[in-house]
């Protein structure tokens, strides 16, 4: 139940009061006015000075006002601690401005920082803009927002570390005419993506502190695992991605393979290179078991 303003609030009733106030994204007024902070305070922001004192230089809604803009000032400090390569190739203005709008039509729902950026690159298609030049330009960026997103999820989800893995000599172990009819399990916390932009390419040069422009639009596949809790990153054909995605979802090795060639015409250099693939992806401990 509120409590009204001539009544004396108890602790949790200004814990919830306070904490609506000051994170409204609409700022304090809006916070005080809002159906969270009167079920525990009936209270208007004329009344403010009733809870909060002023000081000798600051009113009762400037001194809530300090906290609310540490309050999302905190929030857009750890956006850009999921997105460094975006926020840089934004710039620190532009990409403040995103994390606002973000922040006021997601504001943050949980007690952890860590699910924050959820949505991030899900707002940046939804606000997209629709002129040619300025959509092409976006794009790019939904795509790096998309890969520093992943690249922290797989970081932080269960891995394959304690995972037994296949290396090459299981994976060919029995009868050749029996792979088409495995079904490969590709380890904990592998995610594939496709992107419309070399986003890959971008990222790594980033990473090395090369600070390049834009590029044009171009199809760009990878794969991202955790190995030793380091997030790895294999880039990939468009004929590799159809491969490993048709396993992730169950498929056999044949119906996998039947999915790549659906990508890649060449049959010939398909299969002269399939060996060579799974070769090297057993390698790098893609696998953690196979069924008939």
């Amino acid at each position: 139940m509120a409590t009204p303003v001539n009544q004396p609030p108890n602790l949790e009733q200004l814990q919830r009061w306070l904490l609506a106030a000051i994170t409204h994204p609409a700022g304090v007024r809006a916070g005080v006015a809002s159906e969270e902070a009167q079920q525990a305070l009936r209270l208007r922001s004329d009344e403010l000075e009733a809870v909060v004192l002023p000081s000798l230089r600051m009113s009762a809604e400037q001194r809530l006002a300090v906290y609310q803009h540490a309050y999302f000032g905190r929030l857009i400090e750890a956006l850009k601690e999921f997105f460094p390569c975006l926020s840089e190739s934004l710039g620190e203005e532009v990409f403040a401005q995103f994390a606002v709008g973000y922040l006021t039509r997601h504001p943050s729902q949980s007690y952890t920082l860590h699910r924050l950026a959820d949505r991030f690159a899900e707002f940046l298609e939804a606000t997209r803009p629709t002129d040619e030049g300025a959509d092409a330009w976006a794009g790019f960026w939904i795509d790096l927002a998309r890969l520093e997103l992943v690249i922290d999820r797989v970081f932080d989800a269960p891995g394959p570390e304690n995972e037994p893995k296949l290396d090459f000599e299981q994976l060919t172990s029995f009868a050749a005419d029996r792979f088409p009819e495995a079904r490969l399990r590709l380890v904990t916390g592998m995610e594939l993506l496709s992107f419309r932009f070399p986003v890959g390419e971008y990222y790594s040069a980033w990473k090395r502190g090369e600070r390049g422009a834009v590029p044009s639009a171009q199809p760009s596949y990878a794969a991202l695992l955790r190995r030793d809790y380091v997030v790895r990153r294999y880039e990939l054909t468009a004929a590799q991605f159809a491969l490993l995605r048709a396993l992730a979802t169950g498929d056999t090795v044949g119906e996998a393979i039947a999915a790549a060639a659906e990508v890649d015409d060449d049959f010939d250099s398909l299969a002269a290179n399939l060996q060579n693939w799974f070769r090297q992806w057993a390698a790098d401990e893609f696998f953690r078991g196979i069924e008939f």
